[in-house]
């Protein structure tokens, strides 16, 4: 059965790494081929495993098809859904928090443009100056613009394209206003009232932390934080997950337990002494699942204890390895995007590596006291979890703590202790007394604010935090197989250290090799990123790297250098720019400045205006017509503007880079009038890259302009189905006449140029880079 089971979930995985989800014949015909090799599993075993494989592989892909279709199973058009406004009724399925400007929420379509729908689909939808109370369970109709679902795609970042559809959310977009938005039922949930009731009742610097753990939502926690919660490998402890609902399960367990040995041995069978506490344990675990909102992690932890106690319950014994298999089959049965959690991989890797621990170093535990065995325990649980999950924590999160073994040995039992069933009872206690629960809520406010003050005061030994670098990464894996090896007694210490530390020199050696022929290598890279309607393009040579616009930034404290270029350099080992040249001061190109200032990203700046509230940062210059400099081997020249204003588009700095073979040219957001005028001064040539002027609106890119520049490759740094409709079709259509090769960011996501003396080579991040349909 292990093996069966295992083929179905690594079908199932398979399934998420073909580039698009099949036809729907082709999708039937793999359907059939599973049905009618259980007629000739008699004659050949293999092929049980071969169905296993072919199940779970359709099942994912047909799960696929249905969220692929959601539109057309409707009668509505996806291609055309963004070209208008429309009217819909639904159900507020989230949480709203009014304690922002932009109220943000799930809403369950029912209703399309007066039509009622056959298949209900999921949006996420954002209003902006709400001018009506919105809560969880509320009838409403809306007028919304909407797009389908999609998302920024950009190497190392966070895939929203991805969290939509584990989601299941189809589309997202905006309320509009008018005068047809409208509560149609007043129906909040309880989930809803007890997040309002806990809101408005607490005032407390720890209020988003109890709003977490009381009811999952953590739409209140500030950047500084979740800053402290990263650096101490904590942030597990504030979203409701198995460890929460484990622990709420087993007090429900034990608590109705001991109940019941109040009563007369003969009044009670055997059997109802675990049936009882089992559905205790059953229905505390469940209302706190209610309460997270029945997350993605609650679901997986509230299906692994419905799988453990019916085996309990119809008396099948397992192994926890089986045991561990059912419940992921069940879960892609429920959940079939839930394989595209991360936090279930450590979640399951998790209990791997308790059970190895455990197993492997039970010798340790006997014959010692009660509190001995308790806390040598708890020491080897962290000890063992840090070690063999550092490599995928590094791979997932970008960084880790090797504070958080500390942190978790400590913080952990005693907020598993004190806070987590004391917030769950204050909770349990806001429908019946609330004088009681507010009583509960201050003594759980007091026991997270120990645990936050340990937490800050760990967090501030910040050089303790290793950041991603694939040379870490390489490093990481092999001590833990390492310790996993030193663990199975197969070598001796000496031997097995001296493997290890011959396979970490030769990475060195490697390493510092790659480096040597970095630096004499003349080939460079140009990477546009993802940004929306907006403009970001690193230019990067030697180890060394330049930094052209930085995208918008926004009121909600979204920007694209934490979001997208941060992550990158950290990838791809940049410490630092070595200059950051903003072309001129719109929000959509500049808006990242104050970021990298703040962070001190860049060594030097060129730019035309003077940032927000203060002077031009100390080392930076003015990007003026006429003005050049050679930067590894590439040189880099100033077209215009005459005049350092920078505060128009045709204030824009516009640049040529070249490394004598191939150019590049970078325009701003100048309009057609500039191109004349650049034409006219004769500073124009024939280039191999050209980022449209001004997004591929229809005021740039003129004629004579395309024809002089004649470039091989065009890149329109565009938003998805954006309200401007850029780049507009009369631009792409004169750049098509001249046969260059165009990408819109907004669709292909992040473009990579690799140029070297002879040949330039274009990645997209869509086909080439991460050519997968759930990150498409």
């Amino acid at each position: 059965m292990e093996r069966w089971l295992l083929l179905f979930i690594a079908g199932a995985i398979s399934a998420l790494f073909l580039p698009k989800v099949p036809e729907l014949f082709y999708l039937l015909s793999l359907a059939l081929s599973c049905f009618c090799l259980l007629f000739f599993v008699r004659l050949n075993k293999k092929l049980l495993s071969l169905q296993a494989f072919l199940f779970g592989f359709s099942f994912i892909l047909f799960a696929g098809h249905q969220y692929n279709t959601s539109f057309l199973t409707n009668n509505i058009a996806a291609n055309s859904l963004h070209s208008h406004d429309h009217i819909v009724q639904g159900k507020v399925t989230t949480v709203v928090n009014h304690s922002t400007d932009s109220l943000k929420f799930n809403l369950l379509i029912n209703a399309f443009d007066q039509q009622e729908l056959a298949h209900p689909f999921v949006v996420r939808l954002s209003f902006r100056q709400a001018n009506m109370l919105l809560a969880q369970g509320d009838s409403v109709q809306l007028r919304v613009k909407l797009k389908p679902a999609h998302g920024f795609a950009n190497a190392g970042s966070f895939s929203y394209k991805r969290w939509l559809l584990q989601q299941n959310i189809v589309a997202s977009g905006y309320v509009k206003p008018s005068a047809i938005n409208q509560v149609l039922a007043h129906q909040q949930s309880l989930r809803q009232q007890l997040y309002l009731s806990l809101n408005s009742a607490i005032a407390h610097p720890l209020k988003p932390l109890l709003l977490a753990l009381a009811i999952g939502e953590k739409s209140h926690i500030d950047k500084s934080t979740w800053q402290v919660l990263q650096n101490t490998g904590t942030q597990h402890l504030i979203a409701i997950s198995g460890l929460h609902l484990g622990l709420i399960a087993s007090l429900g367990f034990y608590l109705m337990k001991y109940c019941l040995y109040l009563f007369p041995a003969r009044l009670l069978s055997q059997r109802y002494l675990f049936l009882l506490p089992m559905l205790a344990s059953l229905s505390l675990a469940g209302f706190y699942a209610y309460l997270a909102g029945f997350s993605m992690p609650t679901m997986r932890a509230l299906i692994m204890l419905l799988v453990y106690y019916g085996l309990r319950l119809i008396a099948i014994k397992v192994s926890i390895i089986r045991w561990l298999l059912l419940s992921l089959f069940f879960i892609i049965l429920l959940e079939p995007f839930a394989i595209l959690d991360s936090s279930l991989y450590l979640s399951l890797s998790a209990v791997i590596v308790i059970m190895y621990g455990f197993w492997r170093w039970q010798y340790l535990l006997t014959g010692r006291l009660k509190w001995q065995r308790i806390l040598l325990s708890l020491l080897l649980l962290q000890i063992s979890i840090s070690v063999f999950l550092m490599p995928l924590t590094l791979l997932l999160f970008k960084q880790v703590s090797l504070l958080a073994p500390l942190a978790n040995f400590v913080v952990v039992p005693f907020l598993s202790m004190t806070a987590i069933p004391i917030t769950l009872l204050a909770t349990l206690a806001l429908l019946i007394y609330q004088p009681l629960s507010e009583g509960l809520f201050q003594l759980a406010l007091s026991c997270l604010d120990a645990a936050y003050w340990f937490l800050a005061f760990l967090s501030q030994f910040d050089a303790l935090i290793v950041p991603f670098n694939p040379l870490t990464v390489v490093l990481i894996v092999l001590s833990a197989a390492a310790v996993f090896l030193l663990s199975l007694r197969l070598f001796t210490r000496k031997t097995l250290w001296l493997m290890l530390a011959s396979l970490s020199l030769s990475i060195f050696l490697i390493d510092i090799g790659y480096r040597a022929y970095l630096q004499r290598s003349n080939s460079w890279q140009i990477t546009a990123f993802d940004v929306g309607h907006g403009l970001a393009v690193l230019i990067e040579k030697q180890g060394k790297a330049i930094l052209y616009d930085s995208g918008a930034a926004f009121a909600s404290g979204f920007n694209f250098v934490d979001s997208a270029i941060e992550p990158y350099l950290r990838n791809h080992r940049l410490a630092s720019l070595d200059w950051f040249v903003v072309s001129h001061s719109d929000n959509d190109h500049a808006g990242g400045l104050p970021v990298v200032i703040s962070k001190h990203l860049a060594q030097r700046y060129m730019l035309n205006f003077a940032t927000v509230g203060q002077t031009n940062p100390i080392n930076s210059k003015n990007c003026l017509a006429g003005k050049e400099f050679v930067w590894q081997q590439l040189k880099i020249k100033s077209l215009w503007p005459e005049q350092a204003v920078g505060k128009s588009n045709d204030d824009s700095c516009v640049l040529e880079i070249s490394d004598g073979v191939h150019k590049v040219l970078l325009p701003g957001d100048i309009s057609q009038q500039v191109e004349l005028q650049l034409l006219k001064q004769a500073k124009l040539s024939p280039v191999d890259i050209l980022f449209t002027p001004h997004h591929g609106s229809k005021s740039s890119s003129n004629q004579a302009f395309i024809n002089t520049v004649k470039p091989k490759y065009v890149v329109h740094s565009a938003g998805y189905l954006n309200r401007w409709r850029m780049p507009v079709t009369s631009v792409v259509d004169r750049y098509k006449s001249i046969n260059a090769k165009q990408f819109n960011t907004g669709e292909v996501g992040m473009v990579v140029f690799q140029i070297s003396r002879t040949n330039i080579k274009a990645q997209t991040y869509r086909d080439d880079l991460l050519p997968f349909w759930p990150w498409r």
